[in-house]
């Protein structure tokens, strides 16, 4: 169960974030010419969505029509999720092998 809720909330949260950071990026790159400082927020939105769906670009070449839509960000939200869930696994594998000796 907390697998579960670990690959839920991971995915969610990458989606979510990945989905308002494009939305926000065209008025980020607008508001952003006179300095960082003038708003701070979609600038910080938009660069963080730009690092959560850099694997799109390695993806690209496996997808099968050119375009960017919500159903790619959903794949790669699942794949971060499914990530999550593998590393807890795994941390959960050498903590019980560590306690053995």
């Amino acid at each position: 169960m907390r697998m579960l809720a670990l690959f839920t909330i991971v995915a969610v949260l990458h989606f979510v974030l990945s989905v308002v950071g494009v939305i926000v990026a065209l008025p980020a790159a607008f508001d952003t010419q006179a300095g960082f400082w003038a708003a701070p927020g979609k600038a910080l939105l938009a660069w963080i969505a730009g690092i959560l769906l850099a694997p799109l670009a390695w993806a690209q070449p496996l997808l099968p029509q050119p375009g960017f839509g919500y159903a790619e960000i959903a794949v790669v939200s699942v794949l971060f999720g499914a990530a999550a869930v593998g590393l807890a696994l795994l941390w959960r594998a050498a903590r019980a092998s560590k306690g053995s000796y």
